[in-house]
């Protein structure tokens, strides 16, 4: 709502201002005279002939004395502009003349000065006009909302032109700013027709157009309060800013010809190229590259810039009919009012100067005559097609409300069917016909087609259809009538990305006509059908893609779950194996090495006197009391006793404590929620101490770290376990390759573990900043 307001605001400004300056200019005169100082004299550089001050006598060469009898340099438009607008009367010395002469600007006739500077009031609202019915048709549209903001500044620039000439106001201000904003507006509206690529390049035009704007901006906020004083420049810059702005503009067209012919976008680059070419490059050549490389204009700025009405017009049949443009019907219409106009307006200007209306026969005047025709045709083609649209609202409102209702209604429904006999029936009762037949092929070359009403079961008739449709080559996109002798009496051909549709209404025996200002609406609705049916077709191979999916998935699962509970027999034999293991090693030669290393120390009692035999026990006692060690530190890897004796935390202090003991390494352990006694069930207890002792194992023999942190939290549904070094640490994407090349099978190991009991390995590290190791178990209480 706050974005469609600001179109409505703006449209409003527009006219606001457009209308105070328009009649502000009403009641002064445009005198038409550039000053500058010239060894201490004010001299004429600058006489329009359209102004006030060349109808009176005053040429480029005179000495200006005095301004509204007063100093010239003290005037405020020659201060700011080095012009005399507003003045009521001027004291002159002509040239090869010793007198000084007084000559008085008169007061204009309303009516006449109204008279002449309305064409460029209408032009601006022309622009107004199209650019907000562009928006209202097609608001969601990238494009209508471009050229909307084009045509707002663009207008407003040009309706303001006789308030800047007369230096109303700000008005000068004002349309140099504006002037500055249109390249930037026009950049935004080409690049909606660009791709990727393009768009890229294109931002970065739109960068330096905007700083060229801001340039502008503060030059003119400086020359406007006379801290400067560069007017010729400052006009020079805007003009330049103009002309690069279109000719970038017509770069990016020239360059999105080489589209194929079935992209709709082939149609409306045409379409807008023509209209920018038509438009721009008279104001350009005429009279902007003449003033920015310091020449006279060929022609003057006020009947250049009426070319620029072919600019709306062209953007908005581009725009409006974005879904089915043509490109060749537009040219088919342009081309002879083109023919016609430089035709008329040669016959005119030589008429005039046979009747001895102007002058001489000049180019100037030739180019002057053809602006004003273009803006007749334009004006009288808006006027024409906006009586049409009234009466056709008021007079002939009941047939096409009828239409347009069944239209709209039938738009409605589709949305809500789901099975192509549905929509067939729906299109055939809504348009009253006995037939519709739809042939469709896809990329790959699928072909698929559906029938309605007479058309079912006639193939002969459909081979028909299928021939035009094969036939057609995506070389005409139009909706089209098809003569009596054929089976349908409308063609319409949709293309899209990834199919391309022929759609075939009605027969030859049908009392339905269909009249040809009805096609864009049916074309238009066939194009929503020919979605509808795209849709349906994506939706039943999505619901098979998901069938075959869901089926795999199932049988991935099954197979998941018989791993999982093969690892967990597997895990289960194994911890069972290592308890057998480490009971026998514990109850044979564990205690066999005690009663050995007894028996020892019983001979060292005995053999006293003796002490090489002495030695002898002794050294034998130590080697005893070794592989004693070494057979306790076997079986409390086979199966700690302290994990089942003291609990979790106590077995895994005791585990640290070995370790520092054999390593330089520093463990800190720190619990949270968790009681020093607590007991988990038993294959939960021994995972977590398998993967604390595999963390520990892993990053005394790869990390070269001198310090770990262990951290164990409990909350009520799990244990969260991290083991983490500072250590070289590892490229973690290697991780589901260890499986096939049994690196790190440990901790593969560990993984399929905790996945066998529902939990989860997260393995994070950075190389050079170590590893962290973070492990999740659910438990189901004490």
């Amino acid at each position: 709502m706050f974005r469609r307001q600001a179109y409505y605001n703006a449209s409003a400004v527009f006219i606001l201002l457009a209308c105070l300056y328009f009649f502000a200019t009403a009641n002064q005169a445009y005198v038409g005279l550039k000053i500058a100082n010239i060894r201490g004299q004010w001299i004429v550089i600058s006489s329009d002939p359209q102004g006030e001050g060349y109808k009176l006598g005053i040429r480029i060469g005179d000495v200006i004395l005095k301004i509204d009898n007063s100093d010239p340099g003290n005037y405020r438009y020659v201060q700011r502009w080095s012009e005399t607008e507003g003045a009521s009367n001027f004291e002159i010395r002509k040239q090869d003349e010793i007198f000084n002469q007084m000559i008085n600007i008169p007061v204009p006739l309303i009516m006449q000065n109204t008279l002449s500077e309305i064409p460029f009031v209408i032009l601006g609202f022309v622009f107004l006009s199209l650019g907000f019915i562009t928006f209202l048709r097609r608001p969601y549209l990238a494009e209508a909302r471009t050229l909307f903001w084009f045509n707002w500044c663009t207008g407003l620039a040009i309706a303001l032109a006789s308030a800047s000439s007369r230096d109303l106001l700000f008005a000068r201000e004002l349309e140099y700013i504006i002037f500055a904003a249109i390249p930037i507006f026009l950049v935004n509206f080409v690049s909606s027709f660009l791709n990727e690529n393009n768009k890229q390049i294109n931002r970065w035009g739109r960068h330096i157009f905007i700083l060229m704007f801001v340039i502008i901006v503060i030059i003119t906020v400086l020359q406007s309060t006379n801290i400067i004083s560069c007017f010729s420049s400052l006009r020079k810059l805007v003009l330049v800013t103009m002309s690069v702005g279109s000719l970038f503009a017509l770069w990016n067209l020239v360059a999105l010809l080489t589209l194929p012919k079935d992209k709709p976008q082939k149609n409306q680059v045409n379409i807008i190229l023509l209209g920018m070419v038509m438009g721009l490059l008279p104001f350009l050549l005429l009279t902007a590259v003449p003033i920015i490389f310091g020449f006279q204009p060929i022609m003057n700025a006020h009947y250049s810039s009426l070319f620029v009405s072919v600019i709306p017009t062209t953007c908005y049949y581009a725009v409006v009919n974005k879904y089915l443009p043509d490109s060749r019907k537009f040219l088919g219409t342009i081309v002879p009012f083109s023919i016609a106009g430089i035709i008329v307006s040669f016959v005119v200007t030589y008429l005039n100067f046979i009747l001895k209306l102007s002058e001489k026969f000049s180019l100037e005047m030739y180019l002057r005559t053809l602006a004003l025709f273009v803006v007749l045709v334009l004006c009288f083609s808006f006027i024409r097609t906006l009586i049409s649209k009234i009466l056709e609202k008021f007079l002939f409102s009941e047939k096409r409300q009828t239409f347009k209702k069944r239209i709209f209604e039938l738009n409605e429904r589709l949305s809500m069917l789901s099975e192509e006999n549905l929509i067939l029936k729906e299109v055939t009762q809504t348009f009253s016909i006995e037939g519709v037949f739809i042939i469709a092929k896809d990329s790959k070359g699928k072909y698929f087609k559906i029938s309605e009403g007479r058309f079912v079961e006639k193939f002969s008739e459909q081979s028909m259809m299928e021939e035009l449709f094969q036939a057609d080559r995506k070389t005409n996109l139009n909706a089209r009538i098809l003569p009596d002798n054929f089976p349908a009496g409308l063609y319409i051909p949709v293309t899209n990305k990834d199919y391309r549709f022929g759609i075939f209404l009605g027969h030859r025996h049908s009392y339905v006509k269909f009249e040809p200002d009805e096609l864009p609406a049916i074309a238009l609705i066939s194009s929503q059908l020919a979605q509808c049916l795209i849709t349906m077709l994506t939706f039943k191979e999505l619901s098979k893609e998901i069938v075959n999916l869901t089926q795999k998935f199932h049988e991935l699962q099954r197979r998941t779950n018989g791993l999982q509970g093969i690892n967990m027999s597997l895990f289960r034999s194994l911890e069972r194996e290592r308890k057998i293991i480490a009971s026998d090693i514990h109850d044979g030669p564990l205690q066999l090495g005690l009663d050995l290393n007894r028996w020892l120390k019983c001979l060292v009692e005995k053999c006293v006197n003796n002490d090489k035999a002495v030695n002898d026990i002794s050294h034998m006692r130590e080697l005893v009391e070794n592989l004693n060690f070494e057979l306790r530190l076997i079986c409390n890897d086979l199966r700690p006793p302290s994990l089942t004796d003291l609990g979790l935390v106590p077995a895994i202090e005791l585990l640290c404590e070995e370790i520092m003991q054999k390593e330089l390494l520093l463990i800190s352990l720190e619990t949270k929620g968790m009681n020093r006694g607590e007991h988990f069930e038993e294959e939960t207890e021994l995972a977590a101490y398998r993967f604390v002792q595999e963390g520990i194992t892993n990053a005394v023999k790869h990390s070269s770290s001198k310090e770990l942190k262990i951290q164990i939290e409990k909350n009520e549904s799990q244990m969260e376990l991290r083991v983490s070094d500072s250590g070289k640490g590892f490229d973690t994407s290697k991780i589901d390759d260890w499986v096939l090349t049994s690196v790190h099978f440990g901790l593969v190991g560990m993984k399929e573990r905790l996945e066998s009991l529902n939990g989860n390995l997260q393995v994070n590290s950075i190389i050079g900043k170590g590893t962290i190791l973070k492990a999740t178990i659910p438990i189901k209480g004490d």
